[in-house]
């Protein structure tokens, strides 16, 4: 029931006389101090049935989001122009407005790009579309939440098609876990489709139904867990950053909050911070959720600011908890000849090719920070070069520092050979050039990679106390199906539906294939000249000891080979790197998070992380679309509840 409709018992008109003694209940609101109020409509004087509004008197735990990266709205400071706003798809229109804007985007050249993404000229704004009522595509979201009462909480600083959904979702579902005394929604409701929610309830369903490691019961409407929970309010919140920024400069901002100067309006607005969330709703803690680099930035806030005492616990969805190999891959083929749409997309957003891709983020630090960390696949080589059938020659990094193995070798081999396309605008040289301190653009990119790196240390196994995880490891794996009913011929769904493996596959090593003899060595690689490279994904070097040009072409696309196995629940190809994951970020990097937890990973136990689901069949974007990764939340943030001490009234 929306806030604005009316809840009254029989089914007569208002005006029979057999109506006169039913009661009409108004669903309240609470405003920003937490009184409780209700929009209701003007009935004739012969409309005498009570009207009470429900008020809700709970105590409040404030539910705070943190996006992932480019899931923050930037404009710029000086004019308040766009600097980048995501296309938004959660409606037709918005569609065409989407495909226009990228097709508008793909044309940018290196230099503009590094014009437009300069971290020191972004701002977060709050100010950006909001869509708090039915969603086109999600049409099972009532309206919980005004525009404006959502836009103080911080939703136009986040993008709309991909987390308002959530959002509002959360809203309705942590705030009335009871209706009239009774539980409801999709806690005990189950979508017989498994589209919309998962075919099993949340109440009386065991969390490993949706991949759970760890400690924790199915809970029950008489669960003590649950009872506790349902005796708060949860307000939801969500606070952008500037993802072109550190992530420990982010960590800072989500604590502290921003004020975001409109040059347009000369206006200035609040964009709050956990800390003054919390002040807000007279409590010492908010529940934490995050997607993608967002986990990354609560990290930092808990390494480096000291925000563990600011929050409940954590939920991460879709983490690279370790960085992600397509990150480094990029910096020598762009993100436009990866194969289809998202190719489409990677190029216009990132760039199509090497120099438009490098000239953004090698002065970007936070996305920076997205490459493989010390850690990842437990300190495994990654950046390979091989023969043409897959076998490796050269394993990089081999002594676990990619920062001088691969980060900052100038060889041909190394992540950025070229110096020239760090800096094709001449921004950087013209900063250092007013520093006076003689650094070059090279020393400087130098620099910004060891940085990111000690900010990666900072976070390597650094979770809250009390975490929980969820991620994408490939496709759903479709269960026999039940008969419907006794006699009935029709199959029952049997899973939820999902993305197929198609489209959750990533790289999980970087393998450049070579055309040389199989007698070459790793050493005569090494020493190899570099004669050319195309900047999407082919480079030739020229071995001096057998006057002999070798070409090297990385795997492009995220695809396994056609010999492979796609019934593989966890796909791997050894010759071609490819893995499964969310299509974005490989389950090498996601699965650290359950380190002690599922007996298949390896590595030392991630301190702090109580529970992770390992999951399937969603894309990266927009896992918290999909009804597993939904269940999981839910579930997890009952159990995150129970750090709040018990309520006095």
């Amino acid at each position: 029931m929306s806030d604005n409709q009316a809840d009254s018992q029989g089914n007569g008109s208002p005006f029979d006389d057999s109506a006169q003694q039913e009661v009409v209940r108004l669903a309240g609101r609470t405003d920003k101090d937490g009184a409780s109020y209700a929009h209701a409509t003007l009935t004739p004087a012969s409309d005498t049935r009570p009207k009470e509004m429900l008020c809700d008197v709970r105590p409040i735990i404030p539910v705070i989001f943190l996006p992932g990266v480019m899931g923050s709205l930037l404009t710029f400071k000086d004019t308040g122009d766009e600097m980048l706003f995501a296309p938004n798809s959660d409606t037709v229109l918005a569609d065409i407005g989407a495909l226009g804007a990228l097709i508008g985007m793909w044309f940018s050249s290196a230099s503009s790009r590094e014009k437009t993404y300069d971290p020191t000229r972004a701002a977060v704004t709050p100010l950006g579309p909001i869509n708090v009522g039915k969603h086109a595509k999600d049409d099972t979201n009532d309206q919980f939440i005004d525009e404006d009462e959502a836009r103080r909480r911080g939703w136009g600083s986040v993008h709309r098609t991909s987390y308002h959904p959530v959002l509002a979702w959360l809203e309705e579902q942590l705030n009335q876990p009871m209706k009239l005394g009774k539980v409801h929604g999709a806690w005990v409701d189950p979508d017989p489709e498994g589209k919309d929610w998962t075919l099993k309830p949340l109440l009386g369903t065991h969390p490993t139904n949706y991949g759970a490691f760890g400690k924790g019961d199915a809970l029950t409407e008489d669960s003590p867990e649950f009872k506790h929970f349902a005796k708060y309010r949860y307000r939801v919140y969500a606070i952008g950053y500037n993802w072109l920024q550190s992530n420990a400069d982010s960590g800072k901002q989500v604590i502290e909050g921003s004020d975001y100067y409109d040059p347009k309006t000369k206006k200035t607005t609040r964009l709050m911070g956990i800390r003054e969330i919390c002040a807000e709703n007279h409590t010492g803690k908010a529940i934490i959720l995050t997607h993608s680099m967002g986990g990354l930035v609560a990290r930092m806030a808990i390494a480096m600011h000291g925000a563990a005492d600011l929050m409940h616990g954590v939920f991460h969805s879709v983490q690279p908890a370790t960085g992600a190999p397509v990150a480094a891959k990029r910096f020598r083929t762009g993100a436009g000849n990866e194969g289809g749409l998202n190719s489409f997309v990677g190029g216009s957003l990132l760039g199509r090719d090497a120099n438009e891709f490098t000239a953004v983020l090698a002065n970007a630090p936070g996305p920076l920070e997205l490459i493989p960390m010390p850690d990842y696949n437990n300190g495994k080589p990654w950046w390979i070069f091989s023969r043409l059938d897959g076998s490796p020659v050269m394993q990089l990094p081999e002594n676990g520092d990619a920062y001088k193995e691969i980060y900052t070798n100038s060889k041909w081999f190394g992540l950025v050979p070229d110096e020239k396309v760090l800096d094709p605008a001449g921004i950087v040289k013209t900063r250092l050039g007013k520093t006076h301190h003689g650094d070059t653009v090279l020393g400087n990119f130098y620099t910004t990679v060891g940085n990111a790196i000690k900010n990666q240390r900072k976070i390597t196994n650094v979770y809250h106390p009390k975490t929980f995880a969820s991620y994408g490891d490939g496709a759903l794996r479709a269960k026999s199906p039940s008969t419907q009913a006794t006699g009935s011929k029709k199959n029952r769904q049997s899973v939820e539906e999902g993305n197929e493996l198609k489209d959750l596959l990533t790289w999980g090593t970087v393998i450049w294939k070579g055309n040389f003899p199989s007698d070459v060595t790793e050493e005569e690689l090494r020493a190899a000249r570099f004669l050319h490279d195309s900047h999407t994904g082919n480079l030739r070097v020229y071995l001096e000891t057998r006057k002999l040009a070798v070409e090297f072409e990385v795997q492009k696309v995220n695809k396994l080979p056609a010999d492979a196995d796609p019934t593989d629940p966890a796909p791997y190809n050894s010759k071609n790197g490819i893995i499964a994951g969310d299509g974005t970020v490989p389950v090498w990097s996601a699965e650290a998070q359950a380190r002690g937890l599922d007996p298949r990973v390896k590595g030392d136990p991630a301190t702090g992380v109580q529970m992770a689901f390992v999951q399937h069949g969603y894309v990266h974007q927009l896992s918290y679309m999909h009804p597993w990764v939904r269940w999981a939340l839910l579930y997890s943030i009952v159990q995150i509840a129970q750090d709040a001490p018990e309520p006095t009234c």
